[in-house]
């Protein structure tokens, strides 16, 4: 499973790394700091957690 967030639509809410901060990273100014990265083994439901958070809907979970 990966994580894929569309930079250009995050507004910087924060509310994946919030609810999930072992999983999203945020930036200095509290942007989505990766726009692409795999999810580690057994932290499934947290991916899916923090991306049904954002609010402007920019993550999106791609299943392998």
């Amino acid at each position: 499973m990966r994580i894929h967030i569309a930079l250009d639509e995050c507004e910087g809410h924060g509310m994946c790394a919030l609810h999930e901060p072992d999983l999203y990273e945020l930036d200095d100014d509290g942007f989505a700091a990766n726009a692409d990265f795999t999810v580690p083994p057994g932290m499934e439901a947290a991916a899916r957690n923090g991306a049904s958070r954002c609010p402007m809907s920019a993550i999106k979970v791609l299943e392998d």
